[in-house]
């Protein structure tokens, strides 16, 4: 699949999934913009993407940054939202600071990004947002995930309609083996992946070109529109 002569934007492209579409689109001729909050870091990144890559470091929460980032930015093709800072503790422990954090994240920055680059992205574009199977398979300290998954996906279903022809499609990826799971230690990540990869169906977990190739394949194809697209290794059957 050739970018050539495309632009995508991508927020959360500084690590993980969002890095793996990055790299994804460089190499097949396309031009990058990765978008986060740390500078520093967005840098390094674009120096090993090469001349096709560039960022654009601003707060995601901040409405006001995000609408002066997109017309900074410009004309463009694609927009994917791979963002996330999530805690996953039951309900009871879970301070209102903690949920606001996910909140802009999962929903804030993906309902600011998509409002104001909208009127910057190709007819023959599209918005891609990343959900997750906390949504399908809700599990204990996992409800705000789930809720706020599952309120991504609705809001890109109706949001397909509103930018028409801009296509509006989510990615739903299962358990992947990326930095978000690097708040527990060694032992105990590699315990949580593997006890994942035995109860799926493919025995493994995923890895983030996995779901880069499903953004990617959502990207190229112009005829899906308001799919969510199911990236999981069969978590929603196991």
């Amino acid at each position: 699949m050739s970018f050539e002569g495309k632009k995508v934007v991508i927020l959360g492209g500084g690590s993980g999934m969002g890095l793996a579409v990055a790299k994804k689109v460089a190499s097949s001729g396309g031009k990058v913009v990765i978008a986060g909050r740390n500078a520093d870091k967005l840098s390094k990144v674009v120096a090993t993407l090469g001349e096709a890559a560039s960022y654009k470091a601003f707060d995601l929460g901040d409405e006001a940054a995000v609408k002066k980032a997109f017309e900074e930015i410009g004309a463009f093709d694609h927009l994917v939202t791979t963002a996330a800072q999530l805690t996953f503790a039951p309900v009871a422990d879970l301070s209102t600071e903690q949920v606001e954090s996910m909140l802009v994240s999962k929903f804030w920055g993906p309902f600011y990004a998509s409002k104001y680059a909208a009127p910057h992205i190709a007819k023959e574009g599209s918005i891609t947002f990343f959900s997750g199977l906390a949504a399908y398979r809700p599990a204990p300290g996992a409800a705000i995930v789930a809720a706020l998954n599952a309120a991504l996906e609705g809001f890109a279903m109706a949001l397909a309609l509103e930018i028409k022809p801009v296509r509006v499609n989510v990615v739903s990826p299962g358990v992947v083996d990326t930095p978000t799971w690097d708040f527990l230690s060694s032992e105990d990540r590699q315990g949580l992946l593997d006890s994942v990869a035995s109860s799926l169906p493919v025995g493994r977990v995923g890895q983030a070109d996995d779901l880069a190739d499903a953004a990617l394949a959502l990207m190229g194809n112009g005829f899906i529109n308001g799919t969510v697209l199911h990236v999981d290794g069969g978590g929603r059957i196991a």
